[in-house]
């Protein structure tokens, strides 16, 4: 087991009783409670944000979410070789499945809560009006010109490999979601949300995934860390989780309906919001991903990765294609 600092502890009120060293985390058994301790590798004013945005929801009540706990001198973290460690209180759990239709409920529900009471959020460290915000629409629009541009530089390769072939052969109904997406808004709607964020204050979770969702033993969905948390568009983060799930469940569009709808019910979808999810859960972000990561790529021929992600990608085009063309009549 991984030895446990005394001179790290003892930032701490609290007292251990034993700890466990697993997947980069200590969990702490003390006289407070249970706890984990784990290292992180963010800055201090983001560490500082996050537990302002902690304490906020907190004081809302919202209790979906493992609070961080101070040290004796009323910080946040701690500090120890100079390394940030976070301690935050801790239920057993266990991970969420993406294929249960419960737990899939449970984590949009916890998500649309979570946005409700991140709004209106006053921090000393960070000033909305002066956080960069990105424009979805001018965004997007440059990655499909990237995208196109992407095709026309590998017909024109003398030798081609095996994912190059295929990326000429299928990438036709991807480059046609891209125009497909991007009817749904323009930049005056970009602008309007961006403008929402900083009048409302609200802040997005902006890594919401299942391994950020954990069920405890009393089927409670807590929120294990808000780390990167930041002024930001909220719906973003349904639309990343919504599109994570429908790629595990081959994009079921009865699922889709039902997650969206049990969102809603919880924090209400504005129309501008409606538009961007539009968008996004049309938008083919993992063809996208692909293109982004193989522009990135240095070496040429080994390219076995894109070929298995492309090859899994098509295995749900059809569905996906039939879902973006329900999504245009909403």
């Amino acid at each position: 087991m991984r030895p446990l600092s005394r001179e790290l502890t003892s930032q701490y009120d609290i007292s251990i009783k034993k700890y466990q060293y697993l997947r980069s985390n200590y969990f702490l058994d003390t006289n407070k409670g249970k706890f984990t301790l784990r290292k992180v590798d963010l800055t201090k004013e983001q560490l500082g944000f996050s537990y302002e945005v902690d304490t906020h929801l907190n004081q809302c009540h919202f209790d979906r979410i493992s609070s961080i706990y101070e040290t004796k001198r009323k910080s946040p973290y701690a500090i120890f070789e100079d390394e940030s460690y976070v301690m935050q209180a801790y239920k057993p759990c266990e991970e969420t499945d993406f294929k249960d239709i419960n737990d899939l409920r449970e984590i949009v529900l916890v998500l649309a809560r979570f946005h409700k009471y991140a709004t209106h959020v006053e921090s000393k460290i960070r000033d909305p009006e002066q956080v960069k915000i990105k424009n979805i629409y001018e965004y997007y629009l440059k990655r499909q010109s990237e995208n196109n541009k992407l095709k026309k530089n590998i017909m024109t390769l003398k030798q081609k490999s095996n994912f190059e072939f295929m990326f000429l052969e299928d990438c036709e109904d991807y480059r046609k979601l891209e125009e497909m997406a991007l009817k749904n808004i323009d930049f005056d709607l970009a602008c309007r949300l961006i403008q929402s964020v900083k009048d409302m204050k609200s802040v997005a979770h902006k890594d919401f995934t299942y391994h950020t969702v954990n069920k405890t033993n009393d089927k409670e969905y807590i929120i294990s860390q808000i780390d990167v948390c930041n002024y930001d568009i909220q719906i973003i983060d349904l639309a990343q989780i919504l599109s994570k799930i429908m790629q595990k469940n081959e994009w079921d569009k009865q699922i889709l309906y039902e997650l969206i709808k049990e969102y809603d019910k919880e924090r209400t979808i504005r129309q501008d919001e409606m538009r961007l999810l539009k968008f996004m859960m049309t938008y083919p972000e993992k063809y996208n991903s692909i293109c982004l990561k193989y522009m990135s790529s240095k070496r040429r021929w080994n390219y076995s990765m894109f070929e298995q992600k492309w090859i899994n990608m098509l295995s749900y085009r059809e569905k996906q294609l039939e879902v973006a063309n329900m999504i245009q009549s909403w």
